[in-house]
């Protein structure tokens, strides 16, 4: 596969779940990432301010990394 073809997947299915997941959950009764931030690390304060920025950078960079990982094995 090309790398134009990884982007256009990898863009998808941040479309897709985003605008048709995303609803979905709610819809079903799931809590949102920001309902989950709060549950794990508590109210938002200066003391934890940093580590749940640190989680989310961390989550977010594993996200695009893994298809970034793929491109690079395939032949």
């Amino acid at each position: 596969m090309s790398k134009i073809n990884y982007i256009l997947y990898f863009l998808s299915g941040m479309i897709v779940g985003v605008f048709l997941v995303v609803p979905f959950l709610e819809w079903i009764g799931m809590p949102s990432f920001a309902n989950i931030l709060v549950y794990l690390f508590g109210e938002l304060n200066e003391a934890n301010k940093f580590v749940v920025s640190l989680f989310s950078v961390l989550l977010i960079l594993l996200i695009i990394m893994i298809p970034i990982r793929k491109y690079k094995k395939t032949p």
